[in-house]
């Protein structure tokens, strides 16, 4: 059927929901950018005809590109300049919008500040075309793109991409999810998925668990956020005006968070029951029926933000915008629902607020302070409606190069790889520089550390954070959905190490701390392991936890000496053994890292005792060995710097000490624990090439900390 087609033009109560959300979020967009901007653009990448026809009453109504200039013309005094591309390819749509836009011409007051581009093309070759003429000025104009195609070819996730390049930019799309699905199985149409989707993962619906349209739209969704790194996205269910059937989802995308908030809160007011949908001729009695999101009670988000902000104080607004982040679990709430649950909460006496912005006692808004208590998040049931919301998580795998020059396809992240993510920021080492570091998990359940080690990379990484290295906890909600999905999904075993970017035993003082919340969960399968990587001697929760055959502990010691005069605020070595003593003990695997050693004046002397007091403990299942480096983030964040002393050599991991001394003291080392205690499960960390090859150790058979 042609896009001018009659039944194409008939004016449908979906359509008009469609135009009334258009044009009430068109009003708050010109009025907030045209105030600040000397030009904003306004695109209808697919224009059609300027009129419909009524079929009930016989009358016409004005389309999307009428009804954005009436809006315009109406608004005039907020801005000094608004043009209008209006593009369409049917020859008679687009003739019939010039006829009515000249005909409404007269009833536009305030040309002077409108320009109207008219073109009668494809909708990518405009924008290309756009492109090539504006080059790096696009970027500096605010533009709203109303993407609005009958059905789905036309619209290359490329232009797409391109066109949210412009941080400025938002896009209301129709995203034809019915068409698609009828449609996806054809092979001629591959390419066309391939261009839509920018991806062939759309292939993956064909065996998705979830039901075809919500597969749809979160594989568009995620695309536009890891993709084309936007950071919000909001859809609209929209049902055919005939029966409780879905036609297509209108996506709202930009980059600007109030404006997120307020297209949010235009649809839920515009839906029958708040649930972002317009359900046809049932719209309001259809509560059976299939929903992106789960609304539940204000006790749900109660509940929900008592957990997600535990033992912080934050601002109204700022509760609003983090929870939009990520985009795949961010709840289906919108402002009057947080200021009823945040009132009650107060009412309850479980929270404070400290009124700055609002106006009246019992208001919120703005920058009104919210402190919420100390309670450590728990763990939630995954199938509660904040977990049943969130688009169904994907995990992405890649084929990595093994230390043993093999490959293999192995889980990268899950989702986002903010919990769970492959730590693979070495290469497989080809040069004697070259440090050797397989690939292994991470699962980051939080990150900092309250210890204060001079070295620390954490300095580092963390420098520019308001935080620095102080503890900051994630949601454990969101730890576990991660978490779960990854012990279900991944087949290949794999430890994950919980002590990359923060001590694994941090959180023990908690109400409730992450080994009695994390353990058990790995203790439900017998596939993987998770590690903990720790200077503290707070086990007594482990020692609690039964069973534990699927975790690890293990504990990062030094010479005494060292330890007193570059690890502060950390439990004394001889505390730190005993605990390692303790949990061996009961039965956990224990492993050491003894890293970084610095070759002090003594320094065969001072290793020589911390191997002896360890094995006069216990005996660890492996230990591995690290010398002192230094990434240059490290140093730059660092206070004490008197280690740099000891670095002379450069490798892909920062300074290093100069080779013949690493070599001594590796020797050394490894040869009184095989002499001494006949122990040889040895490894290095972050090690040359160069020195596994002069020690006569086997690389490609790596059996160190963070990995089986």
């Amino acid at each position: 059927m042609k896009d001018s087609a009659p039944e194409k033009w008939e004016y449908k109560e979906h359509t008009k929901v469609k135009h009334i959300l258009l044009s009430k979020y068109l009003r708050v967009w010109i009025t907030a950018l045209g105030k600040y901007n000397p030009t904003i653009c306004y695109f209808d990448g697919f224009a059609g005809r300027g009129e419909y026809i009524d079929k009930i009453t016989g009358q016409t109504i004005l389309g999307s590109p009428l009804i954005a200039l009436k809006v315009a013309d109406s608004l005039s005094k907020y801005f000094n300049k608004l043009i209008c591309f209006f593009i369409e390819k049917d020859e008679e749509n687009f003739k019939n919008l010039e006829e009515v836009l000249e005909r409404e011409k007269p009833s536009i007051q305030n040309w002077q500040k409108i320009e109207v581009e008219k073109r009668n093309d494809e909708f990518a070759n405009v924008i290309e075309g756009i492109f090539a003429s504006m080059g790096q000025g696009y970027i500096l104009v605010p533009s709203f793109f109303f993407v609005d195609p009958f059905g789905f070819s036309g619209i290359p996730f490329n232009i797409i991409t391109r066109i949210l390049s412009n941080p400025r930019t938002e896009v209301f799309f129709t995203f034809m999810v019915r068409d698609i699905a009828r449609f996806i199985q054809l092979k001629e149409l591959g390419e066309t998925f391939h261009s839509l989707f920018g991806t062939d993962k759309w292939k993956g619906v064909l065996a998705s668990s979830q039901k075809q349209e919500v597969a749809l739209i979160s594989l568009y969704r995620e695309q536009l956020h890891e993709v084309a790194q936007v950071k919000y996205s909001w859809p609209f269910r929209m049902c055919t005006s005939e029966k409780v059937q879905t036609l297509y989802y209108l996506l709202h995308v930009t980059n600007n968070y109030k404006g997120h908030k307020i297209m949010k809160e235009i649809m839920a007011n515009q839906s029958a029951q708040g649930n972002f949908a317009y359900l046809g001729p049932q719209d309001v009695t259809a509560r059976s029926q299939m929903k992106l999101f789960d609304i539940n009670s204000i006790e749900d988000l109660e509940e929900y933000l008592l957990k997600r902000f535990s033992g912080r104080k934050t601002g109204y607004d700022k509760i609003q915008e983090e929870v939009c982040i990520p985009w795949y679990s961010e709840p289906p709430y919108i402002n009057t629902h947080y200021n009823q649950a945040l009132k009650e909460l107060e009412k309850e006496g479980k929270i404070k607020i400290k009124r700055i912005t609002s106006r009246t006692p019992k208001g919120l808004s703005g920058n009104d302070e919210i402190t919420l208590p100390q309670s450590n998040p728990i763990a939630v049931d995954a199938t509660s409606h904040l977990q049943k919301s969130a688009v169904k998580l994907k995990t992405y795998h890649k084929e990595y190069e093994r230390l043993d020059d093999s490959k293999e396809t192995l889980i990268d992240r899950v989702n986002d790889g903010s919990i769970i993510k492959r730590f693979d920021k070495t290469l497989p080492p080809t040069r004697s520089t070259n440090v050797v570091c397989p690939h292994f998990l991470e699962l980051k359940w939080a990150y900092g550390c309250p210890f204060d080690c001079a070295w620390c990379y954490l300095k580092g990484t963390f420098r520019f954070q308001p935080t620095k290295t102080k503890p900051v906890f994630k949601d454990y909600s969101k730890i576990e959905l991660h978490t779960r999905r990854f012990l279900e999904e991944v087949t290949t075993p794999e430890i994950l190490n919980t002590g990359e970017i923060a001590d694994s035993l941090m959180g023990e003082g908690l109400s409730q701390p992450f080994s009695k919340f994390i353990i058990p969960i790995f203790e439900e399968q017998n596939r993987h392991k998770i590690l903990f990587l720790t200077k503290s001697d707070n086990i007594k929760h482990l020692l609690e936890i039964n069973p534990h055959n699927q975790a690890i502990i293990s504990f990062s010691l030094n010479a005494d000496e060292v330890a007193k005069k570059w690890e502060r605020g950390a439990p004394s070595v001889d505390r730190r053994i005993e605990a390692g003593r303790k949990l061996s003990q009961a039965g956990y695997e224990v492993r050491i890292r003894i890293d970084p050693i610095v070759p002090v004046p003594d320094w065969k002397i001072q290793y020589t005792n911390l191997i002896d007091q360890i094995f006069t403990s216990f005996t660890p299942e492996r230990i591995t060995l690290g010398s002192l480096r230094g990434l240059q983030s490290t140093i730059n964040g660092s206070t004490d710097r008197s280690w740099l002393q000891y670095l002379s050599e450069n490798s892909n991991w920062g300074k290093k000490v100069d080779f013949k001394t690493r070599y001594e003291i590796y020797a050394t080392i490894i040869n009184l624990l095989k002499n001494s205690y006949n122990y040889t499960n040895v490894a290095l960390c972050k090690e040359t090439l160069a020195m596994w090859g002069r020690l006569g150790m086997d690389y490609k058979k790596i059996k160190c900390n963070c990995v089986w």
